[in-house]
């Protein structure tokens, strides 16, 4: 593990992964299924906008998944491939060209079943950032882009509700995530909080949300040069 200023670098999903080759079945099981419900929506939008159809995009995402999560698809890889996301990209574009020259067409039928797939919520999600993502990279990237945000404004969240402040984070959640800008003397009513008030809450919450963000794109990497590099390249989708 690399080191930072701060001390030993925390584990990452590259690292995680590289343990999972000496756990028990049920420590693999549990991270296996972690992994997937973190990345199958970007999977799935790549697939989509490449040309494929709902189904086949179902189906690709969870064959591509049930091979590479096998303990056979991560034996050869480390951390030196880079961030996990280019990665995991380039290895479900290899993935669906052996398929295709495999089998001549797509499988079907629910061939590979190893997560709940939800496809109606892939369908809105996609058609929802469809029109930003011009190619199948973008596609994949923006929906990346949004899991990282939704998964750190969701343990933003749990921090609240565990301080018994779940009712007011639920108030400031807008203004938080930046949807409801000028309007804290409309939330101060609504709260019973003067709007110098709101906008402290507001100040300190989009604080600890970018420290969230951080913590999960240091997942993905490996070092903190690395963790520079996808803050920046994350920025750059979220601002568009």
């Amino acid at each position: 593990m690399a080191e930072s200023r701060h001390g030993v670098f925390p584990e990452t999903r590259w690292s995680l992964i590289l343990r999972l080759r000496a756990s028990d079945d049920t420590q693999c099981a549990r991270a296996l299924d972690e992994l997937c419900q973190v990345y199958w929506q970007p999977l799935y939008a790549f697939l989509r906008r490449s040309g494929r159809d709902p189904e086949q995009a179902k189906d690709l995402t969870q064959g591509f998944l049930a091979q590479f999560l096998s303990r056979h698809g991560f034996e050869r890889i480390g951390p030196t491939e880079g961030p996990f996301r280019r990665f995991l990209l380039a290895s479900l574009r290899n993935y669906t060209v052996s398929e295709a020259r495999r089998d001549g067409a797509i499988k079907r039928g629910g061939e590979f079943e190893i997560f709940s797939f939800d496809i109606q919520k892939a369908e809105e999600i996609f058609e929802t950032q469809a029109a930003a993502a011009p190619s199948p990279e973008a596609a994949f990237d923006r929906q990346w882009a949004q899991t990282v945000w939704s998964h750190a404004l969701a343990k933003l969240r749990e921090e609240q509700r565990a301080k018994g402040k779940e009712h007011l984070f639920d108030a400031l959640k807008g203004a938080v995530a930046g949807e409801s800008e000028g309007q804290n003397a409309q939330i101060a009513e609504a709260t019973g909080l003067a709007p110098s008030a709101v906008s402290l809450s507001v100040h300190r919450l989009r604080r600890r949300l970018k420290e969230l963000v951080m913590e999960e794109l240091r997942e993905t990497v490996t070092t903190p040069g690395d963790l520079a590099g996808e803050l920046d390249y994350f920025l750059s989708i979220w601002s568009k």
